[in-house]
């Protein structure tokens, strides 16, 4: 876990690439990816579990004081805190700290210790010169589709950047990317224990500029199971629910 606050300089050496077998060709948003992942740094990992309690949908999450977040996140009805000893979600080596997430499905023989069906995490990155904000939230989309259905061959397909979903009050402007991933369905290989559709959407906000040019960025990224697997699927509106609902700490 890395936390301190956001400077006007790039702290630290930027984390590496992930294995080369998780960069495919082709495609300029995917030619982008080693670029990034090897180029960013991060700035401030978002979020703890403590700063999330289950409260109603209309409540506020508040962050503690002591803790730097880059969002405090208002979670849907069925999502609840992410208990304390959750991994972070890691795309391209960078460490997302789970704010919520729907508990994953058990049934019959599926395995122990399934991934859950929805998980929203958020991490504060620098996103290097040469690279827009909307470039970083369609890569980190296709990286999170990937880490989040990681062992079921993901397929995931992203979609262009918009502006951010909702009109919550305390909003800051930012990019809203949505994509959508296809899996064979398996969770440690068995089949049938993992959705076969799931949905990812990524808001990055920038809330920095350094002096080297980079910017600073909260970026939250959100993945839910849409279809198949044991258990009841979830709405793709919790995604844009939760984006709308993502304001910085103490707001």
């Amino acid at each position: 876990m890395t936390s301190g606050r956001a400077t006007t300089s790039r702290p630290g050496a930027a984390p590496q690439a992930g294995p080369a077998g998780r960069i495919s060709p082709g495609g300029a948003g995917r030619r982008l990816r080693p670029a990034l992942a090897a180029a960013v740094v991060v700035l401030l990992v978002a979020g703890t579990a403590a700063a999330l309690t289950t409260r109603s949908p209309a409540e506020p999450v508040a962050a503690p004081a002591a803790t730097s977040q880059a969002y405090a996140v208002t979670p849907p009805s069925g999502w609840t805190a992410a208990p304390g000893t959750a991994p972070p979600l890691e795309v391209f080596g960078v460490p997302f700290v789970r704010l919520a997430e729907v508990p994953p499905f058990a049934a019959g023989d599926c395995p122990a210790g399934a991934a859950p069906r929805g998980v929203a995490a958020a991490a504060l990155v620098a996103v290097p010169l040469g690279t827009t904000v909307e470039q970083a939230a369609e890569t980190f989309a296709r990286g999170a589709g990937e880490s989040a259905y990681a062992g079921s061959d993901p397929q995931v397909a992203v979609g262009p950047p918009a502006p951010r979903p909702g009109t919550a009050e305390g909003a800051e402007p930012g990019f809203w990317v949505e994509a959508t991933v296809r899996t064979d369905g398996t969770a440690a290989g068995v089949a049938g224990c993992r959705a076969t559709d799931g949905a990812v959407g990524v808001l990055a906000v920038p809330r920095t500029q350094a002096q080297d040019g980079s910017t600073g960025v909260a970026i939250l990224v959100v993945a839910a199971d849409t279809a198949g697997g044991p258990g009841d699927a979830l709405p793709r509106e919790d995604l844009t629910d939760l984006a709308d609902s993502a304001v910085p700490p103490g707001r």
